[in-house]
Formats: C-alpha cells, sequence, structure tokens
C-alpha cells in the first residue's frame, strides 16, 4: 500500500507541476498584419472573444488608436470593447488602472515598440493587472510588439530592432537584448512577429543560441508570419490560425552548438517544425499534437540524388565584387580552357567577366545560348574542350535550355558533367544548379504572398537541392527569397536548401558530397530528410493567383556555419567539424569500395553499358531514375565479387527522350551519375 501510495503521491505531483507550468489562461500571438472583415483575422479575433466569454475587452498601448479594433472585437459579440492608452509609469502604477484593468476579460496588447511596454510597464500595476487576469482565465493577446511581449523571454528591442543578417553575423552584438522579468506568461519560450515577411528565420536561430550561451537557457523559438496568430489553450497547446506559418525553433539531442570564436560559430541541426492553419503544437512537450488532413506524407527513405560535379555558388548579383571569388574558383580547378556560358541579352554585362579573363591572360571562350545554336557544332565542340564553366546572367529560363533534350551542345554539356568539370555560377544564375528553381522572386514583391512564385526546371547538377541568393539584398524582397526555399523543397520534396548573402562564397563539392562556404554572413542549410508530411497555405490574398506560398513541414534541421574549414556533409546531414580544424589540414574521407563510370555510349538509342569495379565483394544494386526521380528499373540486384563488371541495358520503350540518372548502392556507398536518351 506504501508503494501504490507514493506512486499516487508523485503522480500527483506531476500532474500539478505541469498545471503550475501553464496557468489556466489563453495566449493569442498575432504576428502582425491589417485586420479586416471576412480576412484572415476573424479566426483568432474571434477566438480571443470566445475564449473571453464576451466579456470585456480592454485594448492597450503607449499612444492613442482609432476604435477600429474594439468595434471589430464587439462585431464578434464582445460585450464591450475599448482602447486604453498608458504612456507612463506612473499612469501604469495607478491603483485606479489596476483596478479597472482586472475587470476585464481579455486584455489585447497593440503593436508598436515592445520596448515602450517593457520600460514603462514592468514591474508596474499594469504588468500585476495582467497576470491577474491570466491566472484567473482571462485571454492574454498581442500582435506585433504585443505578442513579442508573452513569451517567458523578450526581445526587448531596448537597442532598436535586430536585423537577421546583423544578428547571425554576430548573435551577440549590441541590440540582441531580451527580457526575462516581464509578463512571463508562456514558460520557456521567445516569440518573434512578422516573420517570413522580414527574413527572420536567421535572426531567431541567432536569439536562441544567444541565450543558451548567455543564460543557459533552451528555449523554443516561436516565429509567427504576418497575418497569421497561434491560440493556446490553457494545456499548452497552441492552433495556428490565418494566412501563413508559425515557425518553431529548438535544440534537441541532435543538435550541436559551437561557441563563438572570433566572430565564427557553428549551429548544427536546430530542430524545426514549420505549421500552417490546423496545425497544433504542445508547448508543455514540444512537439507537434495534431496535423490536419491536409497535409501530405512524404517518404523519407526515397531515393537521394548527389552533386554530379563540382560546382560554386555566389550570393550575388554584383559580377566585380565576386571577381575575388571567381579567382578562388580558377585557382582550385583546371583553367587551361575557361567557356563562359551566358546568353545575347547580358552582352553589356558580361564584360565585367571577359575583361577580367583577357587582362589575367586566361585562355577562354564565350557561348551565348539561344535557341537556334543547341544543334550547332562548333559550339558542342567549346562544351567538349572546356575544363571549367562560368555561368552568368539575368535569364535563367534562356540558361536553362541546356536541360533540353536532344540538341548537341545540350548532350556536349551533359558529357562533361559526368567527367566532373567544375561549375562557377554567379548570383542568381546558381538558382538553376537544383533539379527546379525558384522564379518571380525578384521582380514581384507581393509574389510569393499572392501565389505568383513560378517553379522552373534547372540542371539537374544537384537535384536535392533549392538555392536562394541575395537573401537579404533588399528587404523589400524578404518574404519572397526567404518562402522560395521552402516552398521550393515543400512542393518537389526536395532534401536541401541553401540560403546565400552578399559577397558570399558556397562550395558543392561532388566527389565528398559536401559543401563549405567562405563566407561573412553564415549561409543557412535547410535538411529535410526527416520531414515526413507536409502542407501549405490555402490562404488568397486581394489579386492573387494562388494561395500564398507559405509551407508546413515537420522535423527540419537548420545548421549553419561561417568557418571556411568545415564541411557539411550531405551523406550524414552533419558537419565534419563544429570549429575550425586546428591544423587546417584537408579532412580525409573513406575512400569509396567502389568505381561507378560513365554509361557509354551516352547519349544512347536503344543500347548502352553500364560498367562499374569493386575494391571488395559485397551487394550491389543498380537502379535507373526519371528527372524527378521515380525509379524506373532495377537492374542489378546481388551479389558481386570485387573487380571489374558490367551489365547491358537495352531501352525500355516506354521511356521519352530526355536526362535519365542510373545509381550504384552498396551498403556503405552510393553514387549517381547521368544520362541521356535520345529517340
Amino acid at each position: 500500500m506504501k508503494i501504490i501510495s507514493k506512486i499516487i503521491l508523485s503522480l500527483l505531483l506531476t500532474i500539478n507541476l505541469t498545471l503550475n507550468l501553464y496557468a489556466q489562461g489563453y495566449i493569442c500571438a498575432v504576428g502582425g498584419g491589417s485586420e479586416d472583415y471576412g480576412d484572415w483575422s476573424d479566426e483568432p479575433y474571434s477566438w480571443i472573444v470566445q475564449k473571453s466569454d464576451s466579456g470585456k475587452i480592454i485594448i492597450l498601448g503607449v499612444s492613442s488608436a482609432t476604435e477600429w479594433l474594439p468595434t471589430y472585437f464587439m462585431s464578434f459579440g464582445a460585450d464591450t470593447a475599448y482602447n486604453k492608452t498608458i504612456s507612463t509609469i506612473a499612469a501604469a502604477n495607478l491603483q485606479e488602472t489596476y483596478d479597472e484593468l482586472i475587470t476585464a476579460k481579455a486584455i489585447f496588447i497593440r503593436g508598436g515598440d515592445q520596448w515602450d511596454y517593457i520600460r514603462l510597464w514592468k514591474g508596474t500595476k499594469v504588468d500585476s493587472a495582467i497576470n491577474f487576469i491570466f491566472q484567473n482565465g482571462g485571454v492574454i493577446a498581442g500582435t506585433s510588439a504585443g505578442a513579442a511581449v508573452l513569451g517567458e523571454v523578450d526581445f526587448s528591442a531596448q537597442s532598436g530592432s535586430a536585423y537577421p543578417e546583423e544578428a547571425l553575423q554576430n548573435p551577440f552584438y549590441s541590440r540582441m537584448k531580451f527580457e526575462n522579468n516581464f509578463l512571463n506568461l508562456i514558460p520557456n519560450v521567445l516569440f518573434d512577429t512578422h516573420f517570413t515577411e522580414r527574413a527572420r528565420h536567421g535572426r531567431l536561430i541567432a536569439m536562441i543560441y544567444n541565450q543558451y550561451y548567455s543564460s543557459g537557457r533552451e528555449l523554443i523559438g516561436t516565429g509567427i508570419d504576418d497575418r497569421t496568430a497561434i491560440c493556446i489553450t490553457p494545456d499548452g497547446v497552441g492552433e495556428v490560425m490565418g494566412s501563413g506559418a508559425v515557425s518553431i525553433f529548438y535544440k534537441d539531442a541532435l543538435s550541436k552548438y559551437s561557441a563563438i570564436n572570433t566572430g565564427k560559430y557553428t549551429i548544427e541541426n536546430m530542430k524545426s517544425h514549420l505549421l500552417t492553419k490546423g496545425w497544433k503544437y504542445d508547448f508543455v512537450n514540444n512537439e507537434i499534437s495534431f496535423i490536419p488532413a491536409s497535409a501530405k506524407d512524404v517518404d523519407p527513405d526515397r531515393v537521394w540524388f548527389y552533386p554530379q560535379t563540382d560546382f560554386y555558388l555566389t550570393g550575388s548579383n554584383n559580377l566585380t565584387s565576386h571577381l575575388t571569388s571567381l579567382t578562388t574558383f580558377l585557382t582550385e580547378n583546371n583553367n587551361s580552357y575557361i567557356l563562359v556560358i551566358s546568353h545575347p541579352g547580358f552582352s553589356n554585362s558580361i564584360t565585367t567577366i571577359t575583361d577580367y579573363l583577357s587582362s589575367n591572360s586566361y585562355n577562354y571562350d564565350l557561348l551565348n545560348i539561344t535557341t537556334s545554336n543547341l544543334n550547332e557544332a562548333a559550339d558542342a565542340g567549346k562544351i567538349n574542350q572546356a575544363t571549367c564553366f562560368i555561368f552568368a546572367g539575368d535569364s535563367l529560363n534562356v540558361l536553362s535550355y541546356l536541360n533540353q533534350p536532344g540538341g548537341l551542345v545540350n548532350t556536349a554539356f551533359y558529357n562533361s558533367l559526368a567527367q566532373n568539370i567544375p561549375v562557377f555560377f554567379f548570383g542568381n544564375t546558381g538558382k538553376i544548379s537544383g533539379h527546379d528553381f525558384i522564379g518571380n522572386t525578384d521582380t514581384d514583391l507581393y509574389a510569393g504572398y499572392r501565389g505568383k512564385m513560378t517553379i522552373n526546371e534547372g540542371l539537374f547538377i544537384f537535384p536535392e537541392l533549392i538555392f536562394q541568393p541575395l537573401i537579404f539584398d533588399n528587404s523589400d524582397y524578404y518574404e519572397n527569397r526567404m518562402s522560395s526555399v521552402l516552398w521550393g523543397m515543400m512542393r518537389n520534396r526536395k532534401r536541401i536548401g541553401v540560403y546565400l548573402n552578399g559577397n558570399d562564397l558556397v562550395k558543392v563539392k561532388s566527389l565528398e558530397n559536401s559543401i563549405c562556404g567562405n563566407v561573412q554572413t553564415p549561409y543557412i542549410i535547410v535538411d529535410a530528410r526527416e520531414t515526413t508530411k507536409v502542407d501549405s497555405s490555402t490562404y488568397r490574398a486581394s489579386g492573387s493567383i494562388g494561395p500564398r506560398q507559405i509551407v508546413a513541414m515537420n522535423n527540419v534541421r537548420f545548421s549553419i556555419t561561417n568557418y571556411p574549414q568545415i564541411n557539411y556533409l550531405l551523406e550524414q546531414g552533419k558537419f565534419d567539424n563544429l570549429t575550425a580544424i586546428d591544423n587546417q589540414e584537408e579532412i580525409k574521407f573513406e575512400p569509396k569500395s567502389f568505381q561507378l563510370y560513365q554509361n557509354y555510349p551516352n547519349p544512347f538509342n536503344p543500347y548502352t553499358t553500364f560498367k562499374w569495379k569493386l575494391s571488395k565483394p559485397g551487394k550491389v544494386t543498380l537502379k535507373i531514375f526519371d528527372p524527378l526521380g521515380n525509379e524506373v528499373e532495377t537492374l542489378i540486384d546481388g551479389y558481386y565479387d570485387s573487380g571489374f563488371h558490367s551489365t547491358f541495358y537495352s531501352l525500355n520503350s516506354k521511356l521519352s527522350s530526355g536526362i535519365y540518372f542510373y545509381r550504384l548502392s552498396t551498403p556503405n556507398y552510393s553514387e549517381t551519375k547521368s544520362m541521356v536518351l535520345l529517340k
């Protein structure tokens, strides 16, 4: 009986502790944005009225406001709603202020500057009244700055707003100021608002890192998009409402941080869940608690496609500023015959590159891609001679003509990739290095919000990649560029996204299947290999041609570094080191147990031969995939001795002309190459 009593007592204590973690009130945190009748705001704002039993709602601020919000709340059935301005510490400390506020069933804190709220209301009667209402089952809500003060830890904005580029460059810079003694409503949570709209993913990641090292906290970072809310019940479960996403970030068992050292640091595998309307998150147990039926399954075991050759990506379209990066590329690779690939409409700008090559006595040629020269033998000859490629231009669709099957130029280009000829991309041209790229990110300010971004077919050099440069180049395009990677990964089930900024350089290596960078702003890698569920917004704003291009994805990992010596290993999903390599020696990789050769002939019709060499006996599979990653056929699945082997392939008559991939796998390694079918 004593043992049973102790067990019951322990359970009661655990239940009591859990209840005490969350008081009895409700929270509605809104990411900002204009409310309107019959629009995104109806659901969360009517939720506030409902959970306050249609009672009195007092809307707090430090300056005067219109009657729009009070009228809006009363349209949902609130008994009464009105604005109250509290603009001094003296007013915030009046007993009559306290007595008035505690008669409310809900308090709503307007947008503005959260430092005003903290410096004027912290430790006052207003602070006490808000907590009294919350502890007694009322609703505390806020939008923008009003939502930013609802967590246990708040970004205070004491020194002004912290910009994501600067926060990533130094998570401890002067504007990264925090408050942990005001309201304290949601334990262990830090809210950020206007999230995708202002590209604040990197900022929130830096904030979590800052608090881990400065105060020992492992916070749940909660980024709320504009025109989006998360409404949290007393059990700690929050439901997403509105047009965008709520992005959750936290450190788990697979996450690793390095301490900052001379401005260098690494964050590996910070866990994230991106949630859209209807998804629910349990802040007590730190897990997704409900996924709506609109979500779709993703197979995490689908086949991987690794880089076909080495390629270099740059963070801006400024050709002059990236000539230093180009020098790095040319120094590290065979530059005996350089082919610059562009298009006729870029002729005035391409001279920046050709003048540089001429002045440095490089042997180079220029190939302008058009629809009319894809079958030119002379141009195919240039590609066949090239020891490296440079891509520059402002029309990604024209440069992507190279992916079309059948032309002599196209065939020569993919043969060169199969022979590991490296590629350098200036700025936006790097977007075509993947199987898909996202268009219309830099022309229409509201493309992502109004469903106008496009998915276009790239060059398949690294089919898993969605790449976005210029991430902090112009704040007008923050939402487009930030949402482009996540939307592209969700729509096409891609595993790897990369954000790059400014004059920064990233190298993708095919032999090591790795990514490294020479950067000022840490580059951001998004890894979705663990994602099993995806969803997207269905909200359509005025003037839209499609839903807002914001997505839900579970089990996403964010990794960043600004160490040039560190490599992100694509097969393992982690960095090879968290800090710089002391002796600066190159990382030694275990050699593969096989060598896969290019099929011959290539292009082919109707027959081709595959060859490989095994250094030790073992199980081998050889499969063919179409450009979308769908398995076409298994050619080999069996045990082979060490040595050279080959297999003959007769064309599947159902296949159409185009680019295909073949993948050789052993229990420990795999390698993929491309081939071209001409019918």
